[in-house]
């Protein structure tokens, strides 16, 4: 008689039952989900010099100083059968490879009683992607530190020779927006390869 190892496999009792196929296909959903939204850039804001505010939990974030909806997405670009680019947005079922180049699109709405004359938006650099050239609008302002930040390209002393710092080292990009009216949308992005 072959004796059966209960605790080699300690849900093989479970395996059959309906409920833990469920759960475990809850929890795998929830890891890959995860992942997913790991790369992602966090938003910030700051509106008429208010005090900036993260909001990466939550997409409609409002305060008594702003009234600001904010909405981030990835794509990965890719091309089709003629050639032409093509953004595909990224979900849980994307599988991302060393290499592969998204773009990231935040969308800033103002959602105020009226119109906002500064609205300064900055948007994180996720640690498993580096910077690329490709920056809209233009004239934006960058940080390696993810705290100071000047307009770039940046510079900065290596060897006591000024010279510019490379994109990979880009933790944040940051933009100063002007007059965003009621109900206006501002988009800002950027693209990065995924290292």
């Amino acid at each position: 008689m072959k004796k059966s190892n209960q605790f080699a496999s300690p849900f093989s009792a479970w395996s059959g039952h309906r409920l833990f196929h469920v759960v475990a296909g809850t929890l795998i959903g929830a890891m890959v989900v995860t992942q997913a939204s790991a790369m992602l850039p966090t938003p910030e804001q700051a509106v008429d010099g208010s005090v900036a505010m993260q909001s990466a939990a939550n997409t409609n974030s409002r305060s008594s100083a702003q009234a600001v909806n904010s909405k981030i997405t990835a794509s990965l670009i890719s091309t089709d059968a003629n050639g032409q680019e093509v953004l595909v947005p990224v979900n849980a079922s994307t599988r991302l490879q060393s290499g592969n180049v998204l773009e990231y699109q935040g969308y800033f709405t103002n959602t105020n009683a009226d119109r906002v004359r500064k609205m300064t938006v900055t948007m994180s650099i996720p640690e498993q992607v580096e910077l690329l050239q490709t920056v809209s609008p233009d004239f934006p302002y960058g940080s390696a530190d993810g705290n100071t930040f000047a307009r770039m390209p940046l510079r900065g002393k290596v060897d006591n020779k000024l010279q510019e710092i490379p994109l990979k080292y880009y933790k944040a990009v940051r933009w100063d927006l002007e007059g965003v009216g009621l109900n206006d949308t501002v988009v800002v992005k950027y693209r990065a390869r995924v290292k």
